[in-house]
């Protein structure tokens, strides 16, 4: 059995990482940002910071033993000092900190970053970050120990990569992923870096497939039975290369290859891919949930866990009195999503929201699915569909639905369904609540929903 609602409470129950400590993360990285900003070596080079990692990709999960941490990965994204070689981007990072009352004792130097510790509870690694000749590099200190060296890098990428198959997979790839990292750290049988685990499942969803077989993705536990039965089958009998898929070249397993048992962990894969498989075809109730219990251990806890999430703050994917939707009155379209028709829809953050003046002289935009979906408040935001394979005429529709307590407290949630003027493919919003919100587009042709996207908007 699949127990879809039970999956989605034992995530947030069990795997998330709780708002409280992502609050704590975010804050610390605000300050970090504003302490480099100001800074009098780096505040001539400073650009940005940006999420990277698991707190970026959103598969960052709670620590599971005891004096374990979490931790959030950031790139410092600056201007070339062509006076600098790679390693001296560390090292006058490492002296910056160093200087700081607030960050001396906290400050440690590591090969591809600056590491700032809050002891026993989670660390920040800030990650130099910049543009040369075209192309974004991460420096290593340590190779060789004269000057160091450039590494081809695109994590913006790699976000955009991990978006991508979040939507073809109706928003479950990430949950999925977070689910086999509970699982490897809770049993504790094999180990893999987080950043194969993630690049392993995600190769195994190819995502114009899934939009032709979407009831292979319908909900969390179908996506994971699906991943793990194709990465069970797929895993050679020696360790493969691991490619980074944003395209840099670089290969993941000469990076990490000291730290993954590769013999062990296909023989993993494989026993829990069946694992998973018996529990998810098995009919009888109570001899799933112990098949399930087997894998993910006691505090899968079916019913129990449906009613403790129901605690949970406010969610944009819970559905609440005042939404509409567009198979529903006054709409009414039926949903039948033709194959063929590719429809995707890009935010991008445009400029800074002042009243009712947006400054964009000077300030960096961005395309959200390359910083993890992530914009911070007071932000412009225009969103773009793109709609391949489809002759007109059609009808394009806009919902726009937020979440989180802020909105909900200030009752606005919105989640009203607006027709486009002249079919415009384009949609201005700026960010006004913190949370997690998206933004929807239909297109509706001779009646019927033919096409849709989302946008996922987490504002910080």
């Amino acid at each position: 059995m699949k127990f879809v609602d039970d999956f989605e409470s034992f995530l947030r129950t069990e795997v998330n990482l709780n708002q409280t400590r992502l609050d704590r993360l975010q804050n610390s990285v605000n300050a970090i940002e504003n302490f480099l900003a100001g800074q009098a070596t780096f505040a001539p080079l400073f650009l940005d910071m940006i999420p990277a990692g698991s707190w970026a990709y959103r598969t960052i999960i709670k620590p599971v033993g005891e004096f374990d941490e979490f931790d959030g990965d950031v790139l410092l994204y600056v201007k070339e000092n062509t006076d600098w070689q790679p390693k001296d981007y560390i090292e006058q990072l490492y002296a910056a900190f160093r200087g700081s009352d607030t960050y001396k004792a906290k400050a440690q130097k590591k090969t591809r970053c600056v590491r700032i510790d809050y002891a026993g509870d989670f660390h920040v690694d800030v990650v130099p970050y910049l543009e040369r000749f075209g192309s974004h590099y991460i420096t290593n200190r340590l190779e060789p120990e004269d000057e160091g060296r450039f590494e081809a890098s695109d994590p913006e990428a790699f976000s955009a990569w991990i978006d991508e198959r979040q939507r073809a997979s109706n928003g479950s790839f990430v949950k999925a992923v977070r689910l086999l990292k509970y699982l490897r750290d809770y049993k504790n049988s094999f180990s893999c870096k987080s950043i194969i685990l993630t690049t392993l499942l995600g190769n195994e969803l190819n995502p114009v497939i899934a939009e032709l077989q979407p009831d292979n993705y319908k909900d969390v536990p179908t996506t994971l039975n699906t991943l793990l039965q194709a990465l069970a089958k797929s895993l050679p009998e020696t360790m493969p290369a691991v490619m980074d898929p944003a395209g840099t070249g670089d290969n993941f397993t000469d990076r990490y290859k000291d730290d993954w048992t590769y013999p062990n962990f296909r023989e993993r894969i494989i026993s829990y891919a069946d694992k998973v498989k018996q529990a998810f075809d098995k009919t009888d109730r109570e001899k799933s949930i112990e098949l399930w219990q087997d894998i993910f251990g006691t505090s899968f806890k079916p019913g129990a866990l449906t009613k403790s999430a129901s605690l949970a703050p406010f969610s944009a994917g819970v559905p609440w009195s005042g939404e509409s939707f567009i198979d529903q009155a006054p709409y009414g379209f039926p949903i039948r999503l033709d194959p063929a028709a590719r429809l995707h829809v890009t935010g991008r953050c445009t400029g800074l929201r002042v009243g009712n003046v947006t400054r964009r002289n000077g300030f960096r935009t961005f395309e959200l699915a390359r910083s993890g979906n992530r914009v911070p408040k007071n932000r412009s935001l225009q969103f773009t569909a793109r709609l391949e394979n489809l002759a007109g005429p059609y009808r394009v529709f806009w919902k726009v639905r937020n979440g989180g307590q802020e909105a909900a407290e200030l009752k606005a949630l919105r989640g009203e369904i607006s027709e486009s003027t002249n079919g415009s493919m384009l949609r201005t919003e700026s960010t006004s609540y913190k949370g997690t919100h998206y933004v929807d587009c239909y297109i509706v042709k001779d009646g019927v929903v033919v096409a849709r996207n989302r946008q996922t908007v987490i504002v910080t």
